[in-house]
C-alpha cells in the first residue's frame, strides 16, 4: 500500500514537471505580440479639380463647444475635395485644418513646424490671408509669405475677438453689425464679402491662400459657418453651427496665377 502511494505521488510530480517545462518552453518561444497598425496610405490628388471653381457646403465642424475651450480640430483635403479623419493627421492627405474655439482658426499642413497639426509628417503646406475679394486674387504669392504655424489665422481684429487680419468677424455683444438683440450676439461673420458695420466702417473682403500639403496652390473664399445659411442677414446666435462653407480654386505647382479654365 505504501509502495503504491509512493509510486502514484512520484508519477504525479513527474507529470507536473513535464507540464511546467512545456508551458515554460511555449512561453519563451511564442511571446505575445501587439498587432501591427498600418499607417493610413497617402491618397492621390484629383487632378480633375485643377483650375475649377469648387464649392464646399456644410462641411461639418463641431458642436462640442463651450465657447471658451478649443474645439476638436477638423481636416479638409482641397486636392480630393473631402473631409479627412484625424487618424490621417500625420499624412499629406489634408491641406487645411479648422481648429480652436468654434473651429475659427485655420492653418495649412506642414511637417516641419512644431506648432503645426501635421508636425512630423512630410507635408510642405502653408497659409496666408489677403484683404481682397476672391475674384481679385489672381497671382500666387512667393512661398516665403506663407505661414507654417498651427492656428495661423483666426478672428479678425475689427471684431470683439481677434488679433490681426482674420477670415471671420466675431460680434460677441451683437452691437457691431446689427442693432442689438439677443439673437445678434455671438455671431461669426465669414468675410468672403465686405461687411458693413453700424458705425459706418466697412471691413474689406478676405481671401485665404493655401499652399497644399503636396505643394500645389489654392485660393479660398469664406462663405458661412452656419448650416444652409449663406448670407449674413440669416446668421443668428441660435443658427445651427459649425458647418463650414467656402469656394476655392486649386491650381498645380508651377502655376503663376489662379486661372479658371472651361
Amino acid at each position: 500500500m505504501n509502495i503504491s502511494r509512493q509510486f502514484t505521488r512520484t508519477k504525479y510530480l513527474a507529470l507536473l514537471c513535464i507540464g511546467l517545462a512545456i508551458n515554460t518552453a511555449c512561453s519563451k518561444s511564442d511571446p505575445v505580440t501587439e498587432p501591427v497598425v498600418e499607417p493610413p496610405k497617402e491618397e492621390e490628388s484629383n487632378t480633375s479639380l485643377y483650375n475649377k471653381l469648387i464649392s464646399v457646403r456644410n462641411f461639418v465642424g463641431t458642436d462640442k463647444n463651450d465657447g471658451q475651450n478649443a474645439a476638436p480640430t477638423v481636416y479638409y483635403s482641397l486636392e480630393t475635395n473631402k473631409g479627412i479623419p484625424e487618424t490621417h493627421r500625420q499624412t499629406r492627405n489634408w491641406d487645411i485644418a479648422f481648429s480652436n474655439i468654434f473651429n475659427s482658426h485655420v492653418s495649412g499642413n506642414n511637417g516641419a513646424n512644431n506648432t503645426n497639426f501635421g508636425y512630423g509628417n512630410n507635408a510642405t503646406g502653408g497659409i496666408l490671408i489677403v484683404e481682397k475679394a476672391f475674384d481679385e486674387v489672381t497671382e500666387i504669392p512667393a512661398d516665403s509669405e506663407f505661414k507654417l504655424i498651427g492656428d495661423a489665422i483666426g478672428m479678425d481684429q475689427n471684431g470683439d475677438e481677434g488679433n490681426g487680419v482674420g477670415w471671420l468677424f466675431y460680434d460677441f455683444y451683437g452691437k457691431k453689425v446689427r442693432e442689438h438683440a439677443i439673437q445678434n450676439e455671438h455671431v461669426a461673420y465669414a468675410l468672403g464679402n465686405e461687411l458693413k458695420l453700424l458705425d459706418g466702417k466697412v471691413v474689406k473682403p478676405r481671401t485665404l491662400i493655401v499652399r497644399t500639403a503636396k505643394g500645389n496652390y489654392a485660393k479660398i473664399k469664406p462663405i458661412s459657418m452656419y448650416k444652409d445659411l449663406y448670407t449674413s442677414d440669416k446668421w443668428f446666435k441660435d443658427s445651427p453651427h459649425v458647418f463650414i462653407s467656402f469656394d476655392y480654386v486649386l491650381v498645380p505647382k508651377g502655376s503663376k496665377t489662379f486661372e479658371i479654365k472651361p
